[in-house]
């Protein structure tokens, strides 16, 4: 499977009752028609197709957003991408639009073995930031664990072969130790303003709007967050071979 493609090989279908029809139907079909119909699909339901955020060699990242009135949604396998972290957010004020206030609700895992994921109609308007698995980093040095060393602020949500996803989270004034960091997603949950010391003892400011999805490689660092507001973050780590 490549994720470096277009638009990934998978589909949000509406209601769990026609997905395994709607599969049957274009898996006869090329890929150019099955994204085609796809795209005309999310255009008549009011599905807001964003840009890809990031692509690289490790991951292909991006974000869908769905309407408030939505009939619920199923993942149909059309050209069965092997694993998908699935990060969802809620709709503060059923606002659906792109700029909309988000908050992160849950994130889930799928791989061919796990089975699909599911969003029951009704359900509201909620996004999605869907990451797509690619190729797995090198080894590198992961001696001192944040998780670990530093559990107040670090929160694991999903642990597997492939990634661990934890919750990062600093009050103002709140520092942590220098940890090893893995190859990683970030998504920004919230507006943040923090000094990053390195292990030369170089220390850089680093702000953040929430919304923003970025990839961080792997290296040390101890963060501070000298904003007026608490730093959070939801970051999917990504396990060596």
């Amino acid at each position: 499977m490549n994720t470096r493609t277009t638009r990934p090989g998978f589909s949000f279908l509406r209601a769990c009752a026609v997905a395994a029809s709607v599969a049957l139907a274009v898996a006869g079909s090329t890929l150019a028609q099955q994204e085609q119909s796809q795209t005309q699909w999310e255009r008549e339901h009011g599905i807001q197709h964003e840009k890809r955020l990031l692509d690289n060699k490790f991951v292909a990242v991006e974000r869908i957003t769905f309407p408030p009135n939505n009939e619920g949604f199923g993942y149909a396998r059309v050209s069965e991408p092997a694993r998908i972290v699935f990060l969802r957010f809620r709709a503060a004020e059923q606002d659906a639009t792109v700029s909309g206030d988000w908050r992160f609700e849950k994130v889930s895992f799928f791989s061919r073995e796990a089975g699909r994921v599911i969003v029951p109609p009704g359900a509201g308007a909620f996004r999605l930031v869907n990451i797509y698995l690619s190729d797995q980093p090198e080894r590198a040095r992961f001696a001192d664990d944040a998780v670990k060393l530093d559990p107040k602020h670090n929160e694991v949500l999903l642990e597997n072969s492939r990634v661990r996803v934890v919750r990062i989270h600093f009050a103002p004034g709140e520092s942590g130790p220098m940890v090893d960091k893995r190859p990683r997603v970030i998504i920004v949950l919230t507006d943040s303003h923090a000094t990053v010391t390195l292990p030369d003892g170089h220390s850089e400011v680093r702000d953040a709007k929430a919304g923003t999805v970025y990839f961080g490689n792997a290296g040390r660092q101890a963060t501070n967050n000298i904003g007026t507001t608490p730093l959070e973050n939801v970051v999917v780590e990504l396990k060596s071979k």
